[in-house]
């Protein structure tokens, strides 16, 4: 891009800037520190033209660094919820992937239930479970009647969790 060379003039004082920036935009910029001079002018009737160039240059300085300040501050603030929405892209998609692995746990659980001869209800899904192949190694349930075990002197807790668990031998 080729340098443009601009004649200002802002206060009576002529300068020749050159930019890449466009003409237009450069006497836009004069035209504002002309302003603001002015204006700092007008507050203060004793300040010469060069303390109310050097109070603007101050005051456009500021207004830079803290601008400076802030896009830093977004940059950062922008990179942190960037890495949470990875985090949180990566956690639904192992969530999604959890989901399937127990959609597909249910279905295989559902066709061993119909399999095995057990009445699935309706409305649950598993009239719709794939037929098994004939000859497929399907383990079947067992089945019998479950009870309390007979407590032994050493042995598990009669009332305890696992005894329930036990299976009911059929003595007498």
């Amino acid at each position: 891009m080729s340098k443009n060379r601009i004649k200002l003039n802002i206060c009576g004082c002529e300068c020749v800037i050159s930019s890449e920036d466009s003409e237009g935009y450069m006497r836009s910029v004069g035209e504002e520190v002309q302003k603001t001079i002015e204006a700092i002018m007008d507050r203060n009737e004793r300040i010469s033209t060069t303390m109310a160039a050097i109070t603007a240059a101050l005051s456009y300085c500021d207004d830079a660094h803290k601008a400076t300040d802030t896009a830093e501050n977004l940059r950062t603030q922008i990179k942190d919820y960037l890495e949470d929405s990875s985090h949180a892209r990566l956690e639904a998609e192992e969530s999604r992937r959890e989901i399937e692995r127990l959609k597909r746990e249910i279905q295989t659980l559902r066709a061993r239930l119909s399999s095995a001869g057990e009445e699935v209800p309706e409305g649950t899904g598993a009239e719709k479970a794939p037929p098994i192949a004939p000859g497929a190694n399907v383990p079947h349930p067992q089945t019998g009647s479950f009870s309390h075990v007979t407590p032994q002197a050493d042995g598990p807790d009669p009332d305890g969790f696992m005894s329930f668990f036990e299976k009911k031998t059929d003595e007498p």
